[in-house]
């Protein structure tokens, strides 16, 4: 096995999986390029320091919250109010008003067309 091939495997040697016979070439490899097993040695080196830091993780605070207040505070309560923007406006009906107002309106014009249709003939 060549080092370029052994390289290839690391993380399949790392996870434990490879079977007997290519394991036994990547460990034949490693026992006859020094360099190759330092690389590695730091190579799971890496990866368990990485998985240690994963583990020791923590999860980040939540500032949403935080920032919507001081917002507030320095809005005088114009923005982020307790559901403002549900008493802001229409809130939710505002599409149903507007095509309520734009059917009226179509109904209006068409009722003028026919109209003057009447009248022109």
């Amino acid at each position: 096995m060549t080092p370029h091939e052994a390289r290839e495997l690391f993380s399949a040697a790392f996870d434990s999986e490879l079977d007997a016979a290519t394991q036994g070439a990547f460990d034949g490899a490693l026992a006859s390029d020094a360099a190759l097993a330092t690389e590695y040695a730091e190579f799971c080196s890496l990866l368990r320091a990485a998985a240690a830091d994963d583990a020791a993780h923590v999860a980040a605070p939540d500032l949403l919250p935080g920032v919507q207040r001081r917002l507030r505070i320095r809005s005088r309560g114009r923005y982020y109010r307790d559901r403002f923007s549900e008493r802001a406006g229409l809130g939710a009906r505002s599409p149903l008003i507007v095509a309520a107002v734009m059917l009226v309106f179509a109904g209006l014009i068409w009722l003028a067309f026919r109209v003057v249709q009447a009248i022109a003939v």
